[in-house]
């Protein structure tokens, strides 16, 4: 391999490595799926939990009205019971007040019945939905977790990649690393290309015979014809 090439091709090595870390990077499932069905599961259980808190608000009005329904026919009918100074129309609208609380009160038993049936159905409910909302919380942190030490670790290897870059750009001559970048930044990101089997492996052109041999035995820095990017040949590969 020219000489000349050598610290490009190192420093190559080092660009691929980064555009590798950079695509896994963005690749990262960040778990907003599984956000979106946390999200999803909680508003559902908010929902039926004000649902809910209305019933048994409901309930406890209609338990207090019922007491005091309750203690107000027990106070009339002792008063009607003792008919002391009470005309015969006081007395007559004193029973129909009584009658009239007893169907109060009857009516008050059955609807705290249905806001006890409803309540219970409704609690029923709310706590399906409070599992779902916790089994879909706990995917989604153990996601984001997973997420977070992925993309920490993946950013210390590509601030490691860019100090390691930057020692070798040191060891590439100017004009060649210009050239080179020059190339890289139109060619997403790679601008060297390895010869194997006479055939350009970044675009898989077959090459000229006379282009190979002059990149393996002479100093020329040449360039594929079809992708544009500077040539070199790697006898080994090294891992």
């Amino acid at each position: 391999m020219n000489q000349v090439l050598v610290a490009l091709h190192a420093l190559h090595e080092v660009d691929a490595a980064i555009i590798q870390a950079e695509r896994l990077y963005r690749s990262l499932d960040t778990g907003a799926k599984e956000k979106e069905e946390y999200e999803h599961a909680r508003a559902a259980h908010d929902q039926e939990a004000a649902i809910l808190r209305h019933a048994e608000a409901n309930k406890l009005d209609a338990e207090l009205e019922l007491k005091t329904v309750e203690e107000k026919k027990r106070d009339h009918e002792a008063k009607l019971y003792a008919g002391r100074g009470m005309s015969p129309k006081e007395l007559d609208a004193m029973q129909h007040e009584v009658e009239s609380l007893g169907r109060r009160r009857a009516s008050l038993d059955g609807r705290i019945l249905e806001l006890m049936e409803t309540s219970d159905q409704q609690a029923r409910v709310v706590a399906d939905l409070a599992a779902t909302m916790e089994r879909a919380q706990t995917e989604f942190a153990t996601k984001s977790e997973a997420y977070t030490a992925e993309a920490r670790r993946l950013r210390t290897a590509m601030a490691r990649l860019q100090r390691a870059r930057t020692e070798r750009a040191v060891d590439v001559a100017p004009g060649l690393l210009k050239r080179y970048d020059v190339i890289r930044t139109a060619k997403h990101g790679i601008g060297l290309a390895r010869i194997v089997e006479s055939r350009c492996t970044a675009c898989n052109t077959s090459l000229p015979k006379n282009t190979v041999v002059a990149v393996r035995e002479t100093d020329a820095i040449l360039t594929c014809d079809s992708c544009g990017r500077l040539l070199c040949i790697v006898p080994d590969h090294p891992h």
